[in-house]
């Protein structure tokens, strides 16, 4: 079992090397070679559960051998409960997205191999305990993204590519810089990029010259990691690339850009920011978690206003995360077990409605719930779809947070963890919730009751294949939502730990 992060890191690279080998006429053949090697991963993955070790926050299945020896660079891998989450999920996501692209027709050869690259370098991010190792996977996951979105996106694709690459590689300059600045403070010795060993507080009475003033070394970095994690989330108000970012991509990078990219940027605020720079991030938690709210209630305003349902789900995103930033700043045991099961749990819900939003566009080529023009875009889908109309108002309600769904359990953790420390952003955020609420019942009501729009009648409802990528995330969704126990026994220890830490500033 030692090796097997290497093979679920490795795995898609030598899919994308099959998927690159195969003749570019044997479409299918790419297709099943795509298929077979993210089986294989997110079978790896639930072994990987399975042999989990929850009872320890303790770096389990480290692979650690040196890289660039001179600068003390290490190939070092590990995970804890809660990249054993992200793992999970990401693997999850890029099978069921492999099943969704099955009828993408351009340069399929390119898409696939993009679309293995892009998961090998995920994985990379969230298995990466050396901060060199982590910032290249941070930053070559970018290129698959780019051309992704770039060449398989809508009309405005080359706008929304650039800004989606320009936004998060500003983030990483600063975070760069701030990587740098460890590696001097720490003495330039062995450790000098392990994040592990970075990690406890070790820089609170550091200081740093810059322009010929002096400031906490820190409060000064905290906040240039800050930067680039919080593009990324994304958090108000560096949130402006995600809508036209998910408008315009396909309909799978839509799902992985919600559902595992968001999840990067509040990863790496548990992993790296707040366990590096404890003291800053106990000082800063007030301004974190109005930022959250901010990002909650202008997300969910935002998402009301529109008429095309991917941009309403995309501002859904920017609220949703807005909830895991609460909960981060919360900095207690519930609110960071929050925090880390919306991560999950919206991984899921959002996926699933992409995912649908995705499935109706085939059919119809438009995503307006009201037509520029001012006609109904949708109409009593209920009545024509049955079985889609099941799964959207599954997701529809797992989003909204209703009790019993995996939406509800992540945003009660939260609010009870917020609520001591943060009272009055707690009620503010309630508000929040009841927006969310009422963009999807109004979506769901223009798109599914009253008259049937002339044009559903030509609709198909959902085929096998579509049935059977759905079912893993409604299962998801609900038996997290009603026994969300196995998520949070794997996390708690690694949370747990971090809340302790947190305690101690």
């Amino acid at each position: 079992m030692n090796g097997i992060l290497n093979w679920i890191l490795w795995l898609p690279i030598l899919g994308a090397l099959g998927v690159i080998v195969t003749p570019k006429a044997k479409e299918n053949v790419i297709r099943m070679v795509t298929l077979f090697t993210t089986s294989i991963t997110l079978i790896l993955s639930v072994l990987l559960y399975l042999k989990f070790d929850t009872s320890t926050a303790d770096m389990q299945f480290v692979v650690k051998f040196p890289w660039i020896e001179q600068f003390h660079i290490n190939y070092f891998l590990g995970i804890d409960g809660i990249t054993m989450l992200m793992t999970f999920l990401n693997a999850l996501l890029f099978f069921i997205c492999t099943l969704s692209s099955w009828t993408v027709e351009k340069n399929v050869k390119a898409y696939f191999a993009l679309l293995l690259m892009l998961q090998s370098t995920v994985f990379g991010v969230f298995f990466s305990l050396d901060f060199f190792l982590f910032y290249v996977y941070w930053e070559v996951m970018l290129l698959p993204m780019f051309f992704l979105i770039g060449i398989w996106g809508g009309e405005n694709r080359e706008y929304a590519a650039i800004k989606f690459f320009l936004y998060t590689f500003f983030g990483s300059i600063f975070m760069l810089v701030g990587i740098i600045a460890l590696y001097y403070a720490s003495g330039k010795g062995v450790d000098s990029f392990n994040i592990l060993a970075l990690q406890g507080g070790k820089f609170v009475n550091e200081t740093v010259m810059i322009f010929g003033h002096t400031f906490s070394f820190e409060h000064l970095f905290f906040w240039f990691m800050f930067l680039g994690f919080a593009i990324k989330v994304p958090v108000f108000p560096f949130h402006t690339w995600l809508p036209h970012a998910h408008v315009q991509a396909p309909t799978a990078v839509s799902v992985i850009l919600a559902g595992v990219l968001l999840k990067m940027g509040t990863y790496g605020f548990l992993r790296i920011a707040f366990p590096i720079f404890p003291q800053a991030a106990v000082d800063y938690s007030s301004i974190i978690a109005w930022l959250g709210l901010i990002s909650v209630i202008y997300g969910a305003f935002c998402a009301m206003a529109q008429d095309d349902m991917k941009k309403l789900i995309a501002y859904s995103s920017v609220s949703h995360m807005g909830f895991v930033m609460l909960g981060l700043s919360a900095m207690t045991t519930q609110g960071m077990n929050g925090a880390v099961l919306q991560m999950f749990n919206h991984g899921t819900s959002t996926a699933m409605m992409f995912l649908l939003i995705g499935i109706l566009y085939e059919r119809s080529h438009h995503r307006w719930i009201v037509k520029p023009d001012g006609s109904k875009g949708y109409g009593g889908l209920s009545t024509k779809l049955p079985k889609y109309t099941t799964v959207f108002i599954i997701g529809m309600f797992a989003s909204l947070g209703l009790p019993g769904l995996s939406g509800f359990i992540s945003e009660a953790l939260i609010f009870l963890g917020i609520y001591q420390k943060f009272t009055t952003i707690t009620v503010i955020a309630v508000v929040g919730l009841l927006i969310g609420a009422a963009y999807l019942l109004w979506m769901f009501k223009r798109m599914f009751f009253g008259e049937v729009n002339p044009e559903t009648e030509e609709y198909d409802d959902m085929n096998a294949r579509e049935v059977f990528y759905m079912i893993p995330l409604c299962i998801c969704v609900v038996v997290f939502g009603i026994f969300p126990s196995p998520l949070l026994n794997v996390m708690k220890a690694s949370v747990g730990q971090l809340v302790d830490l947190l305690a101690k500033f």
